[in-house]
């Protein structure tokens, strides 16, 4: 029952933020997403240690629903967020604001929104599967 409740208020947030996000600048985008990345990467000490088998990989990800982007930067062993990028992504991956948040927190298998085509991939298949394997071993 709780965890139905929180579904259902998580929509909620979720369908009221695309608006705002819609609106809101791409360079101030990348701060937000940079804190959340932030987040991640200090409360998984083993995510910052697997980042190292990607160094240097760069991933695009598309919220289709708002139409904006952003890419992630693997550098030494940590994670740079930025509206825009002159080096073309090695990983795509476009989905709904709901479906690339909940695969990034690891609430959301990236297997199973893959293949209910929530969620494209394409580019560099080995890169892809290391972040996303990164991505469901989160806590």
């Amino acid at each position: 029952m709780e965890h139905t409740a929180f579904n259902r208020i998580k929509g909620a947030l979720l369908k009221r933020i695309n608006l705002p996000l819609k609106a809101m600048p791409l360079w101030m985008e990348a701060i937000g997403v940079g804190v959340f990345i932030s987040r991640i990467v200090e409360t998984n000490p083993g995510f910052r240690e697997r980042l190292s088998e990607i160094d240097g990989k760069v991933f695009l990800f598309e919220a289709k629903d708002i139409g904006k982007s952003f890419y992630l930067h693997i550098k030494d062993n940590g994670i740079k967020v930025v509206p825009h990028s002159a080096k073309k992504p090695d990983v795509t991956m476009r989905g709904t604001v709901k479906v690339l948040v909940d695969v990034l927190l690891g609430k959301e298998d990236p297997d199973t929104v893959f293949f209910s085509r929530r969620l494209e991939i394409s580019g560099d298949t080995a890169a892809a599967i290391h972040f996303k394997n990164m991505l469901a071993a989160l806590e």
